[in-house]
């Protein structure tokens, strides 16, 4: 089975020009010639065939013609691959082949062509399909060296998962209860003295003791001079400030809360429903995920430039 745990661009967009690429290209027939090595990498050799062959399998996704640019792209990556399939040697990786030609088959059959016709459509280009392979190869190496180093110490908690859902404005992803409530307020002039803070306290505390069932909150609050009533339908817990938010979690269904003093008056608040609202599990695991292998692709591309900045290379 193909290995699935970091994903590093290898779907990366390939085939819909392949069927015109030799004429963004011209001829893809290439004439015997000597390869000439262009760069050691610890010893390991690039040739001009390589490079060639790399910067017009770039031209092909890009739909570029060879160019500068690209070449100097092609000669980093293939350096890079050369680090990666080293590192991979160094742990004891080496790249699984029944991997490659499923990768490849996939590649292929995404674009409505068999492995065959996809390397048929490349050579027309002048890409040989060990071009392809080669990249695919390195790809696999490199995500396992990277799950091997940092599997156990890249962790994603739930902390993590909720910050990443808020700031994407995602609902449902964290465990919540949704409440009914009757709000009861009772107005407080501004900069009230103590005594008269003290007398509202009181009036909530009888309105409170008199209180029975939700059905019966407005008619309670008619009886009492400045207060008024307020329905939260289903609002959820966190909306709330405390200690009114912890007084209603811990009320159950049918209850009122003591009184609490908030910048504009005495409230209390009656319990008319509450339910328990599981988040959404699979998005949860997904942005788990997607948090764990951003992670690990950072590991990854550090790893990647200590190792170039290590290695021994020599250009011709």
């Amino acid at each position: 089975m193909i290995r699935a745990a970091i994903r590093f661009n290898l779907c990366f967009a390939l085939l819909a020009t392949l069927l015109i690429a030799t004429s963004v290209l011209g001829s893809g027939l290439v004439l015997a010639q000597e390869v000439a090595i262009k760069v050691l990498v610890n010893d390991d050799p690039i040739s001009d065939y390589d490079i060639n062959q790399r910067e017009r399998f770039l031209a092909i996704t890009s739909q570029q013609q060879p160019n500068p640019k690209l070449k100097k792209e092609a000669i980093d990556l293939l350096i890079n691959e050369r680090l990666q399939i080293q590192e991979g040697k160094k742990l004891g990786f080496t790249p699984d082949e029944d991997d490659v030609n499923k990768i490849v088959e996939d590649m292929a059959s995404k674009n409505n062509l068999s492995a065959e016709g996809l390397s048929s459509a490349l050579g027309r280009a002048g890409v040989n399909i060990k071009t392809l392979k080669d990249r695919i190869r390195a790809q696999l190496v490199w995500q396992d060296v990277v799950r091997k180093k940092f599997r156990h110490e890249v962790q994603v908690g739930e902390v993590e998962v909720d910050r990443a859902l808020s700031d994407s404005g995602e609902e449902g992803g964290k465990d919540h209860t949704k409440m009914q409530l009757r709000q009861v307020k009772f107005s407080l002039p501004r900069n009230a003295d103590q005594r008269t803070v003290a007398a509202r306290l009181a009036a909530a505390e009888a309105l409170r003791a008199k209180f029975s069932n939700c059905a019966n909150v407005t008619d309670l609050a008619k009886s009492v001079d400045g207060v008024t009533t307020k329905t939260f339908q289903e609002e959820q817990t966190a909306a709330l400030t405390q200690p009114a938010r912890l007084l209603v979690m811990n009320a159950k269904v049918g209850q009122m809360t003591p009184p609490t003093l908030s910048s504009s008056g005495v409230e209390l608040y009656a319990v008319c429903g509450k339910v328990s609202v599981r988040g959404d599990t699979k998005l949860r695991e997904q942005t788990q995920r997607k948090l764990l292998n951003n992670e690990m692709m950072i590991r990854a591309e550090r790893l990647l430039r200590d190792l170039r900045q290590d290695a021994f290379i020599e250009y011709r």
